[in-house]
């Protein structure tokens, strides 16, 4: 299982549950999971790529819906 984090956000990829041979990925915030691979990726690389994408585009829709005090 390979795990990174970028703020609040982490990564975590694992083997798929239902093909122990391919790669599913998951992203959460507090331990929740905020996004998640829709299908099973043949390799462990190919799932933290695909998966470090889905991170930071979470990342930048937490962002963009951050409430901001008034200038």
């Amino acid at each position: 299982m390979a795990r990174e984090a970028m703020g609040p956000l982490t990564l975590d990829v694992e083997p798929c549950p239902e093909d122990a041979t391919r790669y599913r990925w998951t992203v959460r915030e507090a331990d929740q999971a905020v996004r998640s691979a829709p299908y099973s990726l043949p390799d462990a690389e190919a799932a933290l790529r695909q998966g470090r994408a889905a991170m930071a585009e979470a990342a930048d829709l937490c962002r963009d819906t951050e409430i901001r005090a008034p200038d």
